[in-house]
């Protein structure tokens, strides 16, 4: 079977779904599916009609392990930064080259192959695909509604080198506005500058963003992701606008709250606000397994928490995390099998 998954991640690899392509991202999910419903006994469960593509495949009853994995990637960047096509699959002796090989496809297939491991065996488990990830989790939120699970536990299969890790932030991404007045740029105390006005009240004002620390996810962040402001050198500018991305253990509301009391020519929009995950304690059936920190990225465990029946959520996986989004994206082979041996070890141990 091991032979069939990698002609499927290397399949996989060898397509673009950059985030925001539907059309991609749907075509390699029926790609995923054609392997998975090729053994008997795995069949489709729920699958999105509308928006978003998303798909749960699952064998048995619903009671076994979830594995949520997303088809999308982040865009490839400067194809000059690559010393290999971005998709060429490429497999030497010791890696799998690629975007997406990492992030997260090759746990994606190992996912998929342990759903046909348990349905040879008359086991429980399930899988669901979503789409766009990387850009808020969009898929695994249009899909939360509709979902019908009750799984013993929830893995995540993202980069951590094959360790388990307990959870992970959260992320509020905020866009501030400033709304401020025209003028010549000769004639500056004729207008309202809003390029000044979110530097001094916004920037300006970081270090009051309350932030929480938690013992095991560690420390809130906040990070200036982008400033556009102005047309012409010789205008006052009259708006500007920046976005901040907080990571946060306590959820955004202080972060919210923060953004809104500014200034009354700073408006604060809500782009993303999902929640941090956390687990208390290493799940049973994990026991052995080597343990990690939080992870450093946000999952779609964090727009499925409230829909999994209380079940733990894991985030483990095979890879180095430095890997991921980084130009010359390449998966270690060994990793990759460690992950599909240990997925199989885990849907037929409730087998037994």
């Amino acid at each position: 079977m091991t032979g069939e998954a990698l002609d499927l991640l290397r399949a996989l690899v060898r397509q673009d779904t950059t985030s925001g392509d539907n059309a991609a991202q749907a075509a390699a999910l029926e790609l995923a599916v054609s392997y998975a419903t090729g053994t008997a006994g795995v069949r489709v469960l729920q699958r999105s009609t509308a928006g978003r593509p998303w798909v749960l495949l699952g064998s048995g009853s619903r009671n076994g392990a979830l594995f949520v994995c997303h088809l999308d990637t982040v865009p490839v960047g400067s194809p000059d930064l690559w010393e290999r096509p971005p998709f060429s699959a490429d497999v030497d002796e010791k890696f799998l080259h690629g975007r997406g090989s990492v992030d997260m496809k090759g746990g994606l297939v190992a996912a998929l192959a342990a759903l046909r491991n348990a349905a040879e065996a008359g086991a429980d488990a399930q899988v669901l695909l979503t789409s766009d990830e990387e850009i808020g989790c969009r898929g695994a939120a249009e899909a939360a509604p509709s979902l019908e699970l009750t799984p013993r536990i929830v893995v995540v299969p993202e980069a951590t080198q094959n360790r388990v890790s307990l959870g992970h932030r959260g992320a509020t991404w905020l866009r501030l506005t400033a709304t401020g007045k025209a003028a010549h740029g000769s004639t500056p105390h004729l207008g309202r500058n809003a390029i000044q006005v979110l530097a001094d009240r916004a920037l300006g004002s970081l270090g009051s963003l309350p932030l929480s620390t938690e013992d095991y996810l560690g420390e809130e962040t906040v990070n200036v992701g982008t400033f556009q402001g102005g047309t012409a050198t010789n205008i006052v500018p009259a708006s500007a606008v920046l976005t901040l991305d907080v990571r946060t253990v306590d959820g955004g509301a202080p972060a919210i709250a923060w953004a809104r009391s500014l200034d009354p020519a700073i408006s604060a929009e809500v782009e993303l606000d999902l929640p941090a995950v956390r687990t208390p304690r290493l799940p049973a059936a994990l026991a052995g397994q080597d343990a990690a920190p939080a992870a450093a990225y946000f999952t779609d465990a964090s727009a499925l928490a409230g829909s999994v029946a209380g079940a733990p959520i894991v985030i483990w996986g095979p890879g180095d995390p430095r890997e991921m989004h980084a130009a010359n994206e390449k998966l270690e082979l060994e990793s990759w099998r460690e992950a599909v041996r240990n997925y199989r070890e885990l849907v037929l141990s409730a087998a037994r």
